[in-house]
C-alpha cells in the first residue's frame, strides 16, 4: 500500500489496535489484499479501454466476393479460391459412401426460381447411361436432391463476423441454395472404377438449360492450424477475482486481410493491431491448452463482372432505430450506393401495407444464421410491417439480393417485420 488512502487505512487500524496483535495483522492482510485486487481491477479496466479505443476497423477487411463459373468455361477466375464440396454424385443404397474416388468432382445447380426447385427433385426420376472403357453400356435412373454443403462455408463467415463484431452485411452466394446432388439408382461403386463416359441425358430429360454444371469461387482462403505460435503469456486477476491468462498466439502482416477462427470456445477473445502487425489475443480463465484454429485470408479482387455477388457496403450506417420513412431511406442508401444496389435499387414502399405479394424468402434451413435473441424478437406479433420495393430486371441475383438486404434489416432493426416486393 503506497498512497494516501492506504496510509489513512493504516492509521485507522493503529488507532483501533495500537499494539501488534493477531487482529491487527489480519486486518492489514485483508486491506492489503483488497488494495491489490483494486489495482488489478483498474489494470483490467485500462487494458480493455486501450483495446477498445485502439480497435482496428475489421469491417473494411471483411469484403467477400463470390462468383459462379460454368464447367468448360474459359473465363478467368481472377485468383479466386474454389469452394470445395467434393462430388455431387451419390449412390442410392450407400449415401454414406461418397463417390469422390470413383467419379470426378461435379457440382450441379438448378437454374430456376426457388419455388420451382422442388419440382426438379425427388421423387421425380430421370434416366441416364454410363459407358465403360471396353464399350459396355449400362442404363440407370437418378433423382436430384438439395444439399447444404456450400452453405457450410457461409456459416464460417457468420462465426468470424460474430467474433469480430462485424456490422457490415454478411454475404452468401445465391447459387449455394440451388445446389443439388445426383442420386444414382441401378449403379454400384464398381461401375465408376472403369467408366469412360457418364451421360445424364439432360436434353432427353428436359433438363437442358435448367441444370447448371460448374463451380463456385470466392476470395476467401481458409487454412487450418494446430497450435499457437509465439508463446508470450500474461497473467492477472480479473475484475471478478478469477485468474486470467492471455496468450498472444499469432501475429500477421498487417497488409493482409487475415482473420482467426478458433476451433473451440474461449472465455475471452480479443484482436489488436500492434507493432505494425495484427496481434490475436486469446484469453483463458483456466489452464492454457493446445488448440486448433483456422485463418481466413480475404484476398482483394476487382469486382466488375455482373456475375459477382459481393457484400459491398461503402459507408457506415449510424441509425440505431428507425421511426420514419426518411430513416428507412437513409439505411437503404448504404445499399443503393453499391454496384448491386444500382442494379436492384431498394426503396421504402409503405408501412402496414395489406395487399402486397412479397418476394420469395429462403426456406428456413437456407436462411442466414440468426442468433437466438434475434429469433426471439422476430417472433413478436403485431409489429408494423415495413415493405421495401426492389427494382431492376429479374435475374438469378434479384431474389437473393432482396434476401440479403432484408436480413440486414431484420437483424439490425427488429422493431419492424420486413417484407420485399418487386416494383
Amino acid at each position: 500500500m503506497n498512497n494516501d488512502i492506504d496510509a489513512e487505512i493504516l492509521k485507522i487500524i493503529e488507532r483501533v489496535y495500537p499494539n501488534e496483535t493477531d487482529e491487527r495483522q489480519m486486518l492489514e492482510k485483508v486491506f492489503t489484499a483488497l488494495a491489490k485486487r483494486q489495482e488489478n481491477f483498474l489494470s483490467d479496466l485500462e487494458k480493455r479501454i486501450d483495446i477498445e479505443t485502439a480497435a482496428h476497423d475489421w469491417n473494411k477487411d471483411f469484403e467477400v466476393a463470390v462468383k459462379f463459373v460454368r464447367r468448360g468455361s474459359q473465363e478467368s477466375t481472377g485468383g479466386l479460391f474454389s469452394l470445395e464440396i467434393g462430388t455431387s454424385f451419390i449412390l442410392a443404397d450407400k449415401e454414406e459412401t461418397p463417390l469422390e474416388k470413383m467419379a470426378k468432382a461435379e457440382s450441379f445447380f438448378v437454374n430456376a426460381a426457388y419455388n420451382e426447385i422442388e419440382n426438379f427433385c425427388a421423387p421425380k426420376k430421370y434416366h441416364g447411361k454410363i459407358i465403360t472403357k471396353d464399350g459396355t453400356l449400362k442404363n440407370f435412373s437418378y433423382t436430384l436432391q438439395r444439399h447444404e454443403r456450400f452453405i457450410n462455408y457461409e456459416k464460417i463467415l457468420f462465426e468470424v463476423a460474430a467474433l469480430y463484431k462485424i456490422s457490415r452485411p454478411i454475404i452468401f452466394s445465391p447459387y449455394a441454395r440451388k445446389a443439388v446432388d445426383v442420386k444414382f439408382f441401378g449403379l454400384e461403386a464398381k461401375d465408376f472404377n472403369n467408366y469412360q463416359d457418364l451421360d445424364l441425358l439432360f436434353r432427353e430429360n428436359n433438363l437442358n438449360g435448367k441444370i447448371l454444371n460448374g463451380k463456385l469461387f470466392w476470395n476467401v482462403e481458409i487454412e487450418g492450424g494446430e497450435r499457437p505460435q509465439g508463446g508470450k503469456c500474461d497473467e492477472y486477476i480479473g475484475a471478478d477475482g478469477n485468474l486470467i491468462r492471455y496468450a498472444y498466439f499469432h501475429t500477421f502482416d498487417s497488409d493482409k486481410k487475415i482473420f482467426v477462427l478458433p476451433a473451440q470456445h474461449f472465455d475471452d477473445l480479443k484482436f489488436e493491431i500492434k507493432d505494425n502487425g495484427k496481434n490475436f489475443t486469446l484469453g483463458y480463465s483456466s489452464v492454457l491448452k493446445e488448440y486448433g484454429y483456422s485463418t481466413l485470408n480475404f484476398v482483394a479482387v476487382e469486382k466488375i463482372s455482373d456475375d459477382f455477388f459481393t457484400n459491398d457496403f461503402p459507408r457506415p450506417n449510424n441509425k440505431l432505430r428507425l421511426r420514419t420513412e426518411g430513416d428507412v431511406e437513409k439505411v437503404l442508401s448504404c445499399f443503393n450506393a453499391t454496384r448491386a444496389g444500382k442494379i436492384f435499387p431498394a426503396k421504402f414502399e409503405s408501412f402496414n401495407s395489406k395487399n402486397f405479394k412479397p418476394l420469395e424468402i429462403y426456406r428456413r434451413e437456407d436462411r442466414y444464421f440468426i442468433s437466438p435473441e434475434f429469433r426471439l424478437i422476430g417472433r413478436i406479433r403485431n409489429k408494423p410491417i415495413c415493405v421495401i420495393s426492389f427494382g431492376g430486371n429479374d435475374s438469378i441475383f434479384k431474389i437473393d439480393y432482396a434476401n440479403y438486404v432484408i436480413y440486414y434489416l431484420e437483424k439490425n432493426y427488429p422493431e419492424f417485420n420486413w417484407a420485399g416486393v418487386e416494383t
